[in-house]
């Protein structure tokens, strides 16, 4: 499963750190201002985000033009 579906396995990698980082905000393990519990939630969901996408980019077969390998073989020019 870790390499037929890296982008759902390193998904869930990241929702689990970023909501053990919002959790550990909101139960008050770090000394942070009520106002800004906010704007760091927002900052860790965005980074969390920017860590997946860089993380499993080259992971992914692109849509556009995927490279499969031929059952046939390669062909030779005649």
């Amino acid at each position: 499963m870790l390499t037929r579906e890296p982008l759902l396995v390193r998904g869930a990698i990241v929702a689990a750190v970023t909501a053990l980082l919002h959790a550990l905000v909101v139960l008050g393990v770090f000394p942070i201002a009520q106002e800004a519990e906010t704007a760091i939630g927002g900052a860790v969901d965005l980074v969390g985000t920017a860590v997946l996408v860089v993380w499993s980019r080259g992971k992914v077969t692109p849509v556009a033009d995927p490279v499969l390998p031929n059952p046939d073989g390669p062909k030779h020019a005649a």
